[in-house]
């Protein structure tokens, strides 16, 4: 066996060194010690627990890595730990107030928006239990044929004239083949909302309406769209959604026969119930 002096005589109080003891302590010094968890300098350092494998992020062992998918669907790492990303879902049971929509819970604005043939209530997808009917003369007298199915509208479409009330409302028109509100008739549109938040118990009927150009089944749709833009209008200046029941009637009771007289077949009435 080798021995080493150092300064090449023995130093007081100091022994002899092995030579393999001096090798060893050059090869597996300080830095050849396992940090003390949850500190690590890799991710060989972490340890797998009961959630599963640990990483080594800036130094310290940790549940996930941030930007990653350690964590699975659904969920986000916050912090070096998993947490649940709001308004995630996979089905529409964990949605409160809206529907599943690509993992995401959505509110709903209309009956075209909930999928299966939902309709749509404060801003939930409900299942539609209305009856069936092909024409509003199928349905009870307080409602109409709507999409198919039978909707309470009152005295039903079928009885047009205008009940009175504490206010006047006024008819909104709209452009070819427009629905969304614009300048010239967002106004009206006001005005009615302002005399039916005065109205309290009372309630109204939006009736829309197309010209005949276009397939039925596009004009009725569009029609729907007219009658929900002015409602969501309405609800958002404050009037309660329960006053106002949509019925779209497509190019039903259109009347034009040029330019100028189909200027008048697009709008939604607003009729006192």
């Amino acid at each position: 066996m080798r021995w080493l002096r150092f300064d090449g005589k023995m130093t007081r109080g100091l022994a002899l060194v092995p030579l393999w003891l001096l090798l060893g302590l050059f090869a597996f010094g300080p830095s050849g010690c396992k940090p003390k968890y949850p500190n690590c300098e890799g991710d060989n350092d972490c340890p797998a627990n009961t959630t599963g494998k640990e990483w080594c992020v800036n130094g310290q062992c940790q549940l996930c890595r941030p930007g990653s998918n350690d964590c699975g669907a659904g969920r986000a790492c916050v912090s070096g730990r998993c947490q649940a990303l709001p308004g995630f879902c996979n089905d529409n049971s964990q949605c409160p107030t809206g529907t599943c929509q690509n993992n995401v819970c959505v509110s709903c604005k209309t009956d075209a928006s909930c999928p299966g043939g939902g309709r749509c209530e404060a801003g939930k997808c409900i299942a539609d239990t209305r009856k069936l009917c092909k024409n509003s003369d199928e349905c009870a007298e307080d409602e109409d044929c709507v999409s198919g199915r039978c909707t309470k509208v009152g005295k039903g479409s079928r009885y047009t004239a205008a009940q009175s009330g504490p206010c006047n409302l006024e008819t909104i028109y709209f452009g070819y083949n427009e629905f969304d509100l614009s300048n010239s008739n967002t106004s009206t549109v006001d005005k009615n909302a302002e005399c039916l938040k005065k109205a309290a118990g009372r309630s109204v009927t939006l009736v829309g309406h197309t010209d005949p150009r276009g397939t039925p089944e596009y004009n009725l749709a569009l029609s729907d769209k007219r009658t929900q833009a002015v409602r969501q209008r309405m609800r958002n200046l404050g009037v309660d959604e329960s006053q106002m029941y949509p019925v779209p009637r497509g190019e039903l009771d259109s009347s034009g026969t040029d330019e100028d007289s189909f200027t008048r077949d697009r709008r939604v009435e607003v009729n006192w119930r």
